[in-house]
């Protein structure tokens, strides 16, 4: 048998349950936050000059996890955040490898001028 009270705490139940699935879920500050040390890692490794086009995209992406945190839609924003994260990761890597082929260049050049340089004075010194 119905009751006047059954319907009642029936519509207060779907009422709750319709709240609380409508409810977004919470901002993902960490997740923001994850990214944009990884984008001041990346910056700091010189990514501006060794990895411009990822360092872009992360920084692209970073402002669209911001924008859909804004718009309260946290799973959007986690998704870019996440890929904020990564893009800067990369481009962070992507940097350091580029600042150690450099180094590397440069130690050869320096070592070939050497080597240069000790052949010429042997030359020079031995009798003729």
């Amino acid at each position: 048998m119905i009751t006047i009270n059954g319907i009642r705490n029936g519509i207060w139940c779907a009422i709750a349950f319709s709240i609380v699935a409508c409810a977004s879920a919470p901002p993902p500050v960490e997740k923001l936050a994850v990214a944009k040390s990884s984008i001041d890692r990346a910056e700091q490794a010189r990514a501006a000059q060794f990895a411009q086009v990822e360092l872009t995209s992360a920084r692209t992406k970073y402002a669209a996890a911001q924008a859909a945190a804004d718009k309260k839609d946290a799973q959007v924003a986690a998704r870019m955040a996440d890929q904020a994260d990564v893009d800067a990761q990369l481009a962070e890597s992507t940097a350091r490898a580029k600042q150690q082929e450099q180094l590397v260049s440069e130690m050869d050049a320096s070592l070939r001028d050497l080597r240069n340089e000790t052949l010429r004075r042997n030359s020079s010194s031995q009798p003729q």
